[in-house]
């Protein structure tokens, strides 16, 4: 079977090897503690990422995710509590890392007209999801499954973009929108990208591009507006 590919925010996992993690060798084998302490988390939290994406995390057990990372049962238990902790911060990572790429591609953006800033981080979101399943699964869907403390840090990831779509409040001139409204627009897209992906259409997120545009922007810019920018962005996506 070949490996499945590495998340992007695994560190000090060989990728080019094997059919799953390569164990540490044991004994003397040079490495500070520490640093293999920090290499086995890692690969715990990326097979607990692959495990619970592929088997969901209710049924995803602390026996798949070590046979996953290639790392004993003893060692698991030394660096997590329990299956829910290390899911936990796995679940938090991953959200760490659509959040850099999506805020990356917005900033990026930078001297460009707000409308297209929003599409560019968008864009940068979908692709992203696209490309890593496993990354658009957990992060979607399994961490509303994973109980309040996976909500929590979902919630305070979506938060994080909060400040992106205040700065249409200023562009647009619409200081009179109701406080929340930048939750509401994030609230509709990530809706529309959960029932994509929870649908089996995650790879084609790329699609529905143009409707996210529309839904985020038209409380700022109105229907015709945000219709125009959302037009916009599907002749681009023809081209």
């Amino acid at each position: 079977m070949d490996r499945p590919r590495r998340l992007p925010y695994a560190q000090g996992v060989d990728s080019s090897t094997g059919s799953g993690p390569e164990r540490l060798a044991s004994g003397r084998h040079g490495l500070p503690r520490a640093y293999v302490a920090s290499s086995q988390r890692e690969r715990l939290r990326e097979a607990m990422v692959r495990v619970a994406a592929e088997k969901g995390y209710a049924a995803t057990t602390v026996t798949e995710v070590v046979e996953a990372a290639g790392v004993s049962s003893a060692t698991f238990y030394e660096l997590f509590e329990d299956k829910e902790s290390c899911f936990l911060e796995a679940f938090g990572a991953v959200n760490d890392v659509v959040v850099a790429h999506v805020s990356a591609a917005y900033l990026a953006a930078d001297g460009e007209p707000w409308p297209r800033r929003i599409a560019a981080a968008l864009r940068a979101m979908v692709e992203l999801l696209s490309a890593e399943a496993d990354i658009a699964r957990l992060t979607m869907v399994e961490g509303t499954a994973a109980g309040d403390s996976a909500r929590r840090i979902y919630a305070e990831a979506l938060e994080r973009f909060v400040p992106f779509l205040e700065d249409g409040r200023e562009w647009a001139g619409q200081d009179d929108l109701p406080p929340d409204t930048a939750r509401f627009a994030i609230g509709a897209a990530t809706s529309m990208i959960f029932d994509e992906i929870r649908g089996g259409r995650g790879a084609d997120l790329e699609g529905i591009l143009p409707d996210l545009v529309f839904a985020v922007l038209m409380p700022y810019l109105g229907p015709e507006a945000a219709e125009a920018e959302m037009r916009r962005v599907a002749a681009e996506a023809d081209e």
